[in-house]
């Protein structure tokens, strides 16, 4: 079954695609969400955030966070692979605090790929019973609550075993952990990115500078750097998959006009809008 499924009482917050390769707007599909693509054979190669370039094998993962622009570069004639789209508030319910964990390795430590895991094959048998159907299931609801929290924390224990994501220089408190969690979740929810700091503080009850130090500790950037990359996430996907013009862009981004747009992007990338996406469409 290859077509794109959803189910009753997860609408809008969890989608299953059967075959990625059936699904050519899979990048402006997922938007929003976090998606686990589940590659069986062939071989995929996205790029990752404008910048990453992420190659797929059989037996891997592909793991994509919610508001992370991601572009197919190559997909292999032989590719079998699945996907699942989760939003980020049925992540947050399914992993509790460990979300903690998949905050930092996808935002922090960048870790796209989860190698070859014992317990993956057997879970895709359950998987197939249980999202692509065949039987009428009464407690479904209850079973995918179950089933998905088990392969997030499944995933989250593959991400902890890597070498990166455990430095020893993490001196971050568990309430400084939740509260950066809770600015990254504000950040991916705000349609007009680019706000002060202050904006985002507020919303949290502590003070812009309380926030800077906690963003500073726990993930080694200021709020600005972060709010400058999803700001820039959102220029990306816009430009990429959209054919909004570009004072349409800026106008739903937040800017005062497209000319301040203009000057933003350049700054940030060294080539105008209109550039970046001539140069895409002729890569594509």
């Amino acid at each position: 079954m290859t077509d794109n499924k959803t189910f009753p009482g997860y609408e809008g917050e969890l989608l299953f695609v059967g075959n990625i390769r059936e699904v050519a707007n899979l990048p402006s599909v997922r938007q929003g969400y976090n998606t686990i693509v589940v590659c069986r054979s062939g071989r995929i190669v996205v790029e990752v955030g404008g910048n990453s370039l992420v190659k797929v094998k059989p037996g891997q993962l592909l793991l994509i966070p919610a508001g992370k622009l991601v572009q197919p570069m190559l997909m292999s004639t032989d590719v079998e692979a699945s996907a699942l789209l989760v939003s980020d508030s049925l992540l947050g319910s399914s992993l509790g605090s460990q979300i903690t964990v998949w905050n930092k390795a996808m935002y922090m430590k960048e870790i796209y790929v989860v190698e070859e895991a014992s317990w993956l094959e057997g879970l895709q048998g359950y998987a197939g019973t249980i999202f692509k159907g065949g039987r009428e299931m009464r407690l479904r609801r209850e079973v995918i609550h179950s089933f998905l929290r088990m392969l997030l924390l499944l995933i989250c224990e593959e991400l902890l075993g890597s070498d990166t994501m455990t430095s020893a220089d993490d001196v971050s408190s568990m309430r400084d952990k939740e509260l950066f969690n809770t600015f990254l979740q504000l950040l991916a929810r705000q349609e007009q990115k680019r706000q002060r700091v202050a904006y985002y503080a507020d919303q949290m009850h502590i003070t812009p500078k309380y926030l800077s130090t906690v963003c500073k500790k726990v993930s080694g950037k200021t709020p600005l750097q972060w709010i400058s990359e999803s700001v820039m996430q959102d220029c990306y996907s816009l430009l990429t998959d959209t054919d909004l013009s570009v004072k349409e862009i800026s106008v739903r981004l937040g800017f005062p006009n497209a000319s301040f747009f203009g000057q933003y992007f350049r700054e940030q990338t060294g080539q105008t809008p209109i550039e970046y996406r001539s140069d895409y469409k002729t890569v594509v």
